[in-house]
This record gives structure tokens, C-alpha cells and sequence, in this order.
């Protein structure tokens, strides 16, 4: 799923070029079987209504984008990080939507476990007590499948997926020539 040598590499060679700052978020990322059901309905959809289907090592469910931080500020972000507990969760995703602001096809729970909230909620208190700014917009988790399509889907899924949550992540998210790429820069298991 992520090679977390890879990140590593990655952050050496950003402090060798100077680079300044990187964007990075908070995320969970489905299980193998998970991201196979969640393509199996992508490439369907794809297929129907057009646009560009999520890479399956993409796809993920934010909890948090902080966006572009000082690369100094990584150290810190992994000890507030390690300082949250949260508890394992399941997921039943059965929603297929559309955002048409940003013709985007979704995938979501009807319902989401209190746990999710009270993972994403003690990350937003504990980076804000430590200074860190981010958009505090209402979370709307869901999981995005095609990017730039138009259609007008939202709809039960016939056979939803089940998806148990056990660790988060935090990732940098690199352009490179091959489009953006997700850098686990540290991960969490769930208790």
C-alpha cells in the first residue's frame, strides 16, 4: 500500500534542495480488498459517465489537510500525533455522490462511527493548541473515486463495502512529473 522507506528518501532529498515547505494531510487508507471494491465501482462509474478514476494506491479518506508546512515543522506534527488516542472503527460505505462544485464522484457512509469524529475532532484540538492553522470547515469524510466528470449520481450502493479502520496516517503530497504522488511520512495504529 505505502512504502514508508520511500517517504524517508523523499524528506532527505526535499532538506537537500532547501525546499522550503510541503503540503501534507492526515488520512486513513483502506485495505488492499477495500481499495479493489472501491475500484471495481470507480472503473464501472468511469466508464458510464467519463473523467479520471483515483490511482487505487490513492485513494484514502482525509481527516485533516493542513496543506503546505515548514518541513521543520514534521518532527512536530508526529509527537502531537503520537499523543492522540482513538480507538478502531468500521465503516460501512453505501453512498455513491457527486460534488458538482468540483465534479467529483464519492464514495461515504450513511452512517459514521462516533470514533471517526473523536479521531478527527483531538487532531483539531491538538494541532490548534500548538499553533498549526487549517481550514476548521465542517468534515464531510468520504472518499473520492473519479475527479473531473459531470453526472448526477447519488445512490444507495447494492452491495456496500465494509471497511475496518485500524491505523492513520500522516502523508506529503508531492507533485511530480507523473501527476501527485502520497508519502507516508508516519502512521498510528488505532487502539
Amino acid at each position: 500500500m505505502l512504502n514508508w522507506s520511500y517517504g524517508k528518501e523523499i524528506l532527505i532529498k526535499s532538506n537537500k534542495i532547501e525546499r522550503k515547505s510541503i503540503r501534507v494531510f492526515f488520512a486513513i487508507f483502506p485495505n488492499k480488498q477495500v481499495q479493489k471494491q472501491l475500484i471495481q465501482h470507480s472503473e464501472m462509474l468511469e466508464s458510464i459517465y467519463g473523467g479520471h478514476k483515483i490511482k487505487m494506491q490513492h485513494l484514502h479518506m482525509t481527516l485533516l489537510f493542513l496543506g503546505n508546512i515548514s518541513i521543520h515543522q514534521i518532527q512536530t506534527l508526529r509527537e502531537i500525533a503520537q499523543t492522540i488516542s482513538a480507538k478502531k472503527f468500521a465503516l460501512k460505505l453505501d453512498i455513491i455522490g457527486y460534488w458538482k462544485h468540483n465534479h467529483i464522484v464519492y464514495i461515504r457512509a450513511k452512517e459514521f462511527p462516533a470514533a471517526l469524529f473523536s479521531l478527527t475532532d483531538s487532531l483539531k484540538i491538538a494541532l490548534s493548541e500548538s499553533g498549526f492553522v487549517f481550514d476548521n470547515r465542517a468534515y464531510k469524510p468520504h472518499i473520492t473515486i473519479i475527479r473531473k466528470t459531470i453526472c448526477h449520481i447519488n445512490a444507495n450502493m447494492i452491495k456496500p463495502i465494509q471497511w475496518y479502520v485500524n491505523q492513520w496516517f500522516l502523508i506529503q503530497s508531492q507533485p511530480t512529473h507523473n501527476g501527485v504522488e502520497y508519502i507516508p511520512l508516519n502512521h498510528w495504529h488505532l487502539k
